[in-house]
């Protein structure tokens, strides 16, 4: 529907909220994290740690509801400034947050970050429990282990071996329930896999820039550049699975209900995924990582390797899910009218942010 002023408002799915930081708040040093520690994040993080694999999603969705309860309701929304907007002036990247469900806001950075890891996962259990999912058992696998290898991640830098970490109590959680299922809504799925791709973005900025403020201030500590590169990977291979995740559904599913709903009038020509501010920010990390892995350490440039590998493979996903809905043969919706199909404009994008990354590489 276009408001009043003409300026293009998305068609809103019932689907809840996800609150998030501007990319450019999150906590991306080890100070950072253990600076903006407190008490209700040590005991949110204490409350979900213990989850396995072999815990059922009704189990690991009881702890993540009790988890939530540890933390601070979500700040107020806050908007980009105008001298935000400039530096990346072509995106509409609000407009984006709006479609998606995504609210930026304020507040203490780590415990606002683990605010939207856990509303990602608790709308991607509650979603795959009502609505059932198809993914295969290890793609769920990728979508977990990219979650908790975030909480286990926030403990160790943050948590552990603090005044934090002895005085953190694990909420009581509740009992498990039995799913009631619906049928699914592809555009709500839709969305809520994205929401779950912002989040998995955010930890992967998290993560890098932990990476990188290690590689400066610690370059003899090899373990720990190693582990966060190892965080890095599971996260980047999440996020990969978090596309299947979102294109879930039938082509026809697709053509009918998700993709008019990202056309005019109910958004901006020219709506794209692309469009995520976070990810450009993202990629602004990795180029001024790459230049720190080409270190004397075999180590770090061997795990540093896999983290591309897994990138690539992030973006192949999201190639799979554009040919699946018909992207080998049509146009993007950034570029309507081209002879390009989209698929091939997604595999430009990958080999060229691929090589960005890569330490001999060109930059981007």
């Amino acid at each position: 529907m276009r408001a009043a002023d003409g300026e293009v408002q998305a068609h809103h799915a019932d689907i809840p909220p996800l609150h998030l930081l501007k990319a450019e708040e999150l906590p991306v040093s080890r100070g950072a994290l253990t600076g903006t520690m407190n008490q209700r994040t040590a005991d949110a993080l204490r409350t979900v740690i213990d989850i396995t694999p072999q815990d059922s999603d009704r189990r690991a969705l009881s702890a993540v509801d009790a988890a939530l309860a540890c933390l601070a309701a979500p700040a107020a929304a806050t908007k980009y400034t105008d001298a935000e907007r400039k530096t990346l002036p072509e995106d509409l990247y609000e407009e984006h947050d709006l479609f998606f469900g995504a609210i930026r806001v304020t507040g203490n950075s780590v415990e606002t970050f683990t605010c939207t890891m856990l509303e990602a996962l608790r709308s991607q259990l509650n979603d795959a429990l009502s609505a059932g999912i198809s993914l295969s058992s290890g793609e769920r696998a990728q979508l977990r282990e990219a979650f908790w290898t975030t909480f286990h991640m926030l403990w160790r830098i943050g948590v552990a071996g603090t005044p934090f970490e002895y005085a953190a109590r694990a909420q009581v959680q509740g009992t498990d329930m039995g799913a009631v299922h619906a049928k699914g809504d592809p555009l709500i799925r839709w969305r809520l896999g994205h929401q779950v791709f912002f989040a998995l973005i955010q930890a992967l900025i998290v993560s890098v820039g932990c990476l990188e403020d290690c590689l400066k201030d610690d370059p003899e500590d090899i373990d720990s550049a190693c582990r966060l590169l190892e965080d890095a990977t599971v996260l980047m291979i999440g996020s990969g699975a978090s596309l299947r995740y979102a294109g879930d559904f039938t082509r026809t599913h697709y053509t009918d209900a998700v993709r008019p709903a990202m056309l005019p009038p109910h958004i901006n020509a020219k709506f794209s995924g692309l469009q995520l501010r976070d990810h450009r920010i993202l990629l602004n990390l990795f180029h001024r990582v790459k230049p720190l892995v080409a270190s004397p350490a075999p180590a770090v440039g061997k795990s540093y390797k896999v983290l591309l590998e897994a990138m690539s493979t992030a973006y192949d996903a999201h190639i799979f899910v554009c040919s699946r809905f018909g992207g080998d043969r049509e146009s993007s919706l950034r570029a309507p009218g081209s002879r390009v199909p989209a698929v091939e404009i997604l595999q430009r994008f990958r080999d060229r942010r691929l090589g960005a990354a890569t330490p001999d590489g060109p930059d981007e």
